[in-house]
């Protein structure tokens, strides 16, 4: 029976370890962004959620450093937003604060859109860098199967793998135990 509960115990901690570890946290460099290197610029860029829905705001989080790893600190950008050509948002000017920087957009239809991230280089070459990103956005349905039926799908698994094995252990014991019973009944 000890063994059950220490067999249990370790598949929970487990399950709960591998559910725990879908959640993203914001850390330096950026986890699952898009990195793009242009002379001695790092740009990554990432979007929350990872694909955006139609009328929902999306966080679009920036990363800018040297390409030796440095946070580069109130470096101008100024960010343009454009779908078909056709540009739809263009900011001011932007100092970055210490490389990073998180930009809110809602979008307005389907579809894959181009971030630009024009960062003027005064520092080194004198010109103007462009770093540009895809952002495919997708309907509300589109994402909701992929937000909410995959984990679901995820655990459904999971929970069917833990089971199966608990039962099979279950099973063991069992059989262990019947023949242990025949041994010391044939012994009487």
């Amino acid at each position: 029976m000890f063994k059950l509960s220490f067999l249990l115990i370790i598949v929970s901690l487990i399950t709960s370890s591998l559910l725990l570890h879908t959640q993203q946290a914001n850390a330096d460099p950026l986890k699952n962004s898009i990195r793009q290197v242009i002379g001695n610029y790092n740009m990554e860029m990432r979007t929350d959620p990872k694909i955006p829905v139609v009328g929902h705001a999306t966080s679009i989080s920036l990363r800018i450093s040297s390409v030796n790893g440095d946070d580069l600190v109130d470096l101008p950008i100024v960010i343009k937003i454009s779908n078909g050509g056709k540009e739809l948002e263009r900011t001011h000017p932007i100092l970055v604060p210490y490389g990073h920087y998180i930009y809110k957009y809602t979008f307005s239809e389907a579809g894959i859109y181009a971030l630009d991230i024009d960062i003027n280089d005064t520092n080194y070459s004198g010109q103007n860098l462009v770093f540009t990103f895809p952002i495919n956005v997708s309907t509300s349905f589109a994402a909701y199967l992929q937000s909410s039926i995959l984990p679901l799908v995820s655990g459904i698994v999971i929970i069917s793998a833990v089971a199966t094995g608990i039962g099979v252990v279950i099973f063991l014991n069992r059989r262990k135990n019947k023949g242990r019973k025949t041994i010391k009944s044939t012994k009487a």
